[in-house]
């Protein structure tokens, strides 16, 4: 993916989260260390002809954390048990 494709992807599927409360519960019930059901995730939801990489997870991870913190802070807010740190989304760590 292109750093552009990794932007609107992570954005996309941040609002996604947000506002689809059945996604939230899809994503919340996978292991955020399962880089390939987290990219598989990513790619039915955005309707993507491939996965996303491991790379391109922490790319869109760290792009989420620098930018996107108001949503990611309304997610949390809105799911007692939303993880609370780096790597939100894609599952760079897990808080457990």
């Amino acid at each position: 993916m292109t750093d552009v494709q990794r932007r609107a992807t992570a954005a996309g599927f941040l609002h996604a989260l947000q506002t689809t409360p059945e996604l939230y519960t899809e994503w919340n019930a996978i292991s955020k260390t399962d880089y390939a059901a987290i990219g598989a995730l990513i790619q039915k939801t955005m309707g993507l002809a491939q996965a996303p990489s491991v790379e391109d997870l922490h790319a869109m991870a760290q792009y989420i954390d620098a930018h996107l913190g108001a949503q990611v802070s309304a997610i949390q807010a809105a799911n007692a048990d939303a993880p609370s740190h780096v790597g939100f989304i894609t599952g760079m760590q897990q808080n457990s």
